[in-house]
């Protein structure tokens, strides 16, 4: 099984460091845990990159994004060739229809 390489664009690095910020202004150590344990999620997409389903939007659907769901957040992300793309990590509750096209 080869390897995918993953590439997480720089608006999903923010999220990141945004879900951070927000956990962290409560709880520091549980907001490392959970930026962590999204990017361990991001990093199994190497190996099993069909791993998250399609995304229930159509038009998202036709565009070939995909989401992985880490508890309340959810990683949008396209297989192309033999690249995993990350675009967005966002919390669940989020309209993400609107912010993906």
């Amino acid at each position: 099984m080869s390897k995918y390489k993953i590439r997480v664009l720089q608006i999903a690095r923010e999220d990141l460091g945004e879900i951070y910020f927000y956990i962290a202004s409560d709880n520091p150590q549980a907001a490392l845990s959970m930026t962590n344990k999204i990017i361990d999620k991001i990093d199994t997409l190497a190996e099993l990159p069909f791993l998250g389903k399609t995304v229930p939007d159509s038009e998202l659907a036709k565009r070939e994004f995909r989401m992985l769901i880490v508890d309340s957040y959810i990683v949008f992300y396209k297989v192309i060739d033999e690249e995993i793309i990350v675009y967005r990590v966002l919390h669940g509750t989020r309209d993400y229809s609107d912010l993906l096209k």
